[in-house]
């Protein structure tokens, strides 16, 4: 059986200023936002914007979305920002009962808002809907837990 290190195992192993974790992913101090928004009779498409505008820097470490039966046996709900609607959770299914969803996209764990582009920012954490039909009605929670130092 081999022993492996991950990268910021290797840098605390070969020890001295130049090679320090970068800023949050050591001793980060965690934040969360939670919010929540009553659905009814939404469209797919629709755009919800959730919590607050992130500062750049932040880097985001777990999301959950949670809901109650929001109808529509084919309704889905992705977790994104304005310039990658799913960049945390791909677009599920939501419709059929209470369900939560955890942060499944790798690409969005340690994702760091940069503002690169101004037009679409993606410091706005947003829920997009889909397959939504007029009679969609009930409770979508969201929490996000990120770090900024």
């Amino acid at each position: 059986m081999a022993t492996v290190k991950g990268v910021n195992k290797t840098l605390i192993d070969a020890g001295g200023l130049s090679n320090k974790y970068e800023q949050g992913y050591l001793d980060g101090r965690v934040k969360c936002f939670f919010d929540q928004y009553e659905v009814s009779s939404t469209v797919s498409g629709t755009v919800i914007e959730m919590g607050p505008e992130l500062p750049v820097g932040s880097k985001i470490l777990e999301v959950i979305l949670s809901t109650d039966d929001i109808g529509g046996s084919a309704t889905t709900l992705a977790v994104g920002d304005l310039e990658d609607t799913d960049r945390y959770i791909s677009a599920t299914n939501h419709g059929d009962g209470s369900v939560t969803t955890r942060l499944n996209k790798p690409d969005g764990l340690g994702y760091e808002v940069d503002m690169t582009t101004a037009t679409t920012p993606d410091n706005q954490i947003t829920i997009t809907t889909g397959n939504s039909t007029s009679g969609t009605t009930g409770t979508i929670n969201l929490v996000v837990f990120y770090t900024k130092d």
